[in-house]
């Protein structure tokens, strides 16, 4: 059918089970196909031989922009043969290459592809098992690479090292708009690299840095950076435990930053003090719409000071205090306070020790405003 099908545009194979011979008779259509632009051929088991024919075929298909190959088991050899054609293809921009055992012999063969490839936009990378050497080699590409804008590289034992690398990068790439570095076992000494480049970096908007063990000097150093960075509008720092200091820096930089709208403080021991202080601070922030305080002790006190802020902040749309032993005299404050607040679009309450009436109580605040409510 695809060998004559001139409109499909779109095709989502995802999770088929179709193994290296089905994968092998997709590609077979893709080298005489010429209306198909999008292929999600995720989770097929295609293995290394479906991977080096999906590579074949890219080398005459010219109208294929966005391929998905995440788990596909491919391994090395199949990355190295789609970083082989990377560097002829002229047309693919997006592609997901996430959990395929690439190694760092595949992450270093995508890096050198990178060094030519000039049409590739958005590259998954994540989960891949590429280690320092890999990581390292992708950090030396994008030195000289000016079309990648979206970097996924969550999961890749990229450590220190590999993370103070990608922090010299962002010094001077002056394209990349979102990067994932979750996962990686960075530490403080590349968050505080992170932190420096930061400083200086201009064109970065979205930068996940959660489960990073980050510590209190990181979280310090990237709060110092937030007071000057005016690009980063969105940034994830869940599950780090960056101490009382960390918190209390962040929480104090949200006073002068005026471009972050997106932060995730989930699962870092906040406790009771320094969530105050944050909610302080957002009686005079007026740019943060979403905020994830999920996970982090929050008691009584707190949520009373959250639902008291509720009551003059008019920015704030998402707000997650899931999973918080808050108890229900503050779910009683907090369903009050919808009742004023008209901005909240978007709340989780979930696991909060509220009790039946409470949650009746919230729901019934929240009755009419749209959005979506979780208790």
């Amino acid at each position: 059918m695809l060998r004559e099908n001139q409109t499909l545009t779109n095709l989502n194979l995802c999770t088929n089970r179709l193994g290296e011979g089905g994968g092998q008779a997709i590609v077979a259509v893709l080298r005489v196909n010429n209306a198909l632009t999008n292929l999600d051929l995720g989770g097929n088991s295609l293995g290394e031989g479906g991977g080096q024919a999906i590579a074949a075929a890219l080398r005459v298909n010219n109208t294929l922009t966005e391929l998905n190959l995440g788990s596909n088991l491919m391994g090395e050899g199949g990355g190295q043969a789609i970083a082989a054609v990377l560097r002829v293809n002229t047309t693919l921009t997006e592609l997901n290459l996430d959990s395929n055992s690439l190694g760092e012999g595949g992450g270093q063969a995508i890096a050198a592809a990178l060094r030519k490839n000039h049409t590739i936009t958005n590259l998954n990378l994540g989960n891949n098992d590429l280690g320092e050497g890999g990581s390292q080699a992708i950090a030396a590409a994008l030195g000289v690479n000016t079309t990648l804008t979206e970097l996924n590289l969550y999961g890749n034992r990229l450590g220190e090292g590999a993370g103070q690398a990608i922090a010299a990068v962002l010094g001077v790439n002056t394209t990349l708009t979102e990067l994932n570095l979750s996962v990686n076992s960075l530490g403080e000494g590349a968050a505080q690299a992170i932190a420096a480049a930061l400083g200086v970096n201009a064109t970065l908007t979205n930068l996940d840095l959660s489960v990073n063990s980050l510590g209190k000097g990181g979280a310090q150093a990237i709060a110092a950076a937030l007071r000057v960075n005016t690009t980063l509008t969105e940034l994830n720092l869940d599950r780090n435990s960056l101490g009382e200091g960390g918190g209390q820096a962040i929480a104090a930089v949200l006073r002068v930053n005026t471009t972050l709208t997106e932060l995730n403080l989930g699962f870092i021991a906040l406790g009771e003090g320094r969530a105050q202080a944050i909610a302080d601070v957002l009686r005079v922030n007026n740019t943060l719409t979403n905020l994830d305080l999920g996970v982090n002790q929050l008691g009584e006190g707190a949520g009373q000071a959250i639902a008291a802020v509720l009551r003059v902040n008019t920015t704030l749309t998402e707000l997650n205090l899931g999973e918080n032993p808050l108890g229900e005299g503050e779910g009683q404050a907090i369903a009050a306070v919808l009742r004023v607040n008209t901005t909240l679009t978007n709340l989780n309450l979930c696991a909060n020790g509220l009790g039946e009436g409470v949650k009746s109580g919230v729901r019934q605040s929240w009755v009419n405003r749209g959005g979506t409510l979780y208790v």
